[in-house]
C-alpha cells in the first residue's frame, strides 16, 4: 500500500547522523528525500517559503532537547503553518522519536490545525532506536504499513489517493489514444475537449462568451475518471467490518453541523457561478420585494403569518431565493428565447420542527422540503431551503443578470437539480377529477 503512495519524503530532525541511513534506504526505494534541521526550517519560516507536497514526513518530536514536550509540539505546529499551509496536499506523519510514550499527546495536538495547515491523513509512532541499533532501516516501510492497516479509515484514503492518481493518468491516456498520430492529436484534441465541455452542460455555442467552459470540461471527464478510479482501487479488508464503528453517535447539534457540510458538498456548487449566464440550476437571492417570487407570508397553524414579524420565524436568519428550472433540453437547443423558468423559495436557519413538525407550514405538496441541513457561507447555523411550486414565474434573462434584483449565490448540482425538476413536474402534472358523490 505505502510503496505506491510514498513518492517523496521529508525528514525533520536535528541529527544528521541519525538520518543518513534512512535517506539512503528510501532513495534505494526510488523515494525522493529531503532532510531539514530546525535551523534550516527557521530560515524557510522567515522567508515564508512553503514546501511542495511530500507524501511522508519523518518527524523528530524533540527538535530542541532542552525544551518541554508542549514547547516542541508548539514549535512543530508553527513550522507546519509556514512550510505546509493549507495547500500542501495529502501526507502522513511518522513520529520518529525515542519518546514513544508521548505520542498520544502529540497526535491530539497536531490535529488542532485551526485551519492554518493541512491535517495529516495519519500519524504513526515509530521507535527509531531499534533501527539505529541494528544500523539499518531495512523493513521500515513494511513496519509502517502494518501499523497503518490498523487504522482502516486512513488506509482507505491512502488507497483512494493512489487510485485517483492512477485514474487521472489512465483518463489522459484514453483521450490521447483517440488519435492515430501525434500530428492528429495536436490538430484535433482541443476541439474534442471543447465539444466535451459543451456537451456536459448543453450550453449553446453562441452563449459561451460569458460562461466558463473550461470548468465544464473538468466536470465532463468525471464519469470516465470515476470509472478508472473504481478499477484502480484496492479494497481495504477490514473497512466497514466492525459494527460499533459504523454508528455515528453524536449530539443533534454536532450531527446537524457535519451533515450540513456533507450535504453542501454533495448537492451544491458555490464556486462555478456566473451572474451573466442564466443556466438551469442557478439559485439566486431575490432582492426585489415586489417580485411575485418573494415570499412574505406563509400559512401557519391555519393562519396567514408574516415571516419577518411572527414570533416563530422573526429570529431565524433568512433570505428569499429562487431556482432556475428551465429544462436542460430547452437550454441546450436554444429554445429559452431569453426567458427563464423560475421557482421561488426561502432559505432559513434549519429548524426540524418548523420544517417537518405537526404544525409545519411546509407540509402541503407544493413545497420542496428536501434540501436540509446545508452549510452556506455567511450563515453560522445550518440552513434549509424550501421551494414553493406555486411561486412559478417566467423571468427575462436581463432581469436575472441584474444583481440588484437577483444575485446568484449557489448552483444546484445535477442530482439536486434533477430532483427539484422531477418533483416540480409531478406537481404541475396532477390532473385531479371532478365527480358527483352520493
Amino acid at each position: 500500500m505505502l510503496h505506491e503512495f510514498i513518492t517523496s519524503a521529508l525528514i525533520i530532525d536535528d541529527s544528521e547522523s541519525e538520518t543518513t541511513n534512512l535517506i539512503d534506504y528510501l532513495e534505494e526505494k526510488d523515494i525522493w528525500v529531503k532532510h531539514y534541521t530546525p535551523k534550516l526550517l527557521d530560515i524557510f519560516t522567515k522567508n515564508k517559503k512553503p514546501f511542495n507536497n511530500r507524501k511522508l514526513i519523518f518527524l523528530d518530536l524533540y527538535l530542541e532537547n532542552k525544551s518541554s514536550l508542549e514547547d516542541n509540539i508548539s514549535k512543530i505546529r508553527g513550522y507546519f503553518k509556514n512550510i505546509l499551509g493549507n495547500e500542501f496536499g495529502t501526507y502522513g506523519i511518522v513520529l520518529w522519536t525515542k519518546h514513544i510514550e508521548e505520542f498520544d499527546e502529540f497526535k491530539k495536538r497536531i490535529y488542532k490545525t485551526a485551519n492554518k495547515y493541512s491535517s495529516p491523513l495519519f500519524v504513526i509512532p515509530l521507535e527509531k532506536n531499534g533501527y539505529l541499533n541494528k544500523g539499518s532501516f531495512e523493513g521500515i516501510l513494511e513496519d509502517l504499513e502494518d501499523k497503518l492497516l490498523k487504522d482502516v479509515s486512513s488506509s482507505f484514503f491512502v488507497e483512494w489517493n493512489k487510485a485517483v492518481k492512477k485514474g487521472s493518468d489512465n483518463t489522459i491516456t484514453t483521450l490521447y489514444n483517440l488519435f492515430e498520430s501525434n500530428e492528429k492529436k495536436d490538430k484535433n484534441l482541443e476541439a474534442i475537449l471543447y465539444l466535451l465541455a459543451l456537451n456536459f452542460t448543453g450550453i449553446p455555442i453562441n452563449s459561451t462568451s460569458s460562461y466558463n467552459v473550461q470548468k465544464d470540461l473538468v466536470k465532463s471527464l468525471m464519469d470516465t475518471l470515476q470509472f478508472e478510479i473504481s478499477n484502480s482501487y484496492k479494497e481495504i479488508i477490514n473497512l466497514f467490518k466492525v459494527a460499533k464503528k459504523l454508528e455515528f453517535n453524536e449530539v443533534v447539534t454536532e450531527k446537524n453541523k457535519i451533515f450540513s457540510k456533507l450535504n453542501s458538498l454533495l448537492l451544491l456548487d458555490f464556486q462555478n457561478l456566473s451572474q451573466d449566464s442564466p443556466i438551469p440550476g442557478n439559485i439566486y437571492e431575490i432582492s426585489d420585494q415586489t417580485s411575485p417570487l418573494y415570499i412574505k407570508e406563509i400559512t401557519y397553524k391555519k393562519k396567514t403569518e408574516d415571516l419577518d414579524t411572527h414570533t416563530t420565524f422573526k429570529d431565524l436568519k433568512k433570505r428569499r431565493v429562487c431556482i432556475e428550472i428551465t429544462p436542460p433540453c430547452d437550454f441546450a437547443l436554444n429554445k429559452k428565447q431569453s426567458l427563464s423558468r423560475i421557482v421561488g423559495g426561502i432559505q432559513m436557519d434549519y429548524d426540524k420542527d418548523i420544517l417537518k413538525g405537526n404544525n409545519s407550514p411546509f407540509k402541503t405538496d407544493n413545497y420542496y422540503t428536501f434540501l436540509y441541513p446545508i452549510n452556506v457561507n455567511g450563515f453560522t447555523e445550518p440552513q434549509m431551503i424550501v421551494f414553493d411550486f406555486y411561486r412559478f414565474q417566467t423571468v427575462n434573462e436581463k432581469e436575472l443578470k441584474d444583481n440588484s434584483k437577483y444575485k446568484i449565490i449557489i448552483k444546484a448540482k445535477d442530482k439536486l437539480f434533477a430532483d427539484v425538476l422531477q418533483k416540480f413536474s409531478s406537481h404541475t402534472a396532477r390532473l385531479g377529477i371532478a365527480a358527483l358523490y352520493p
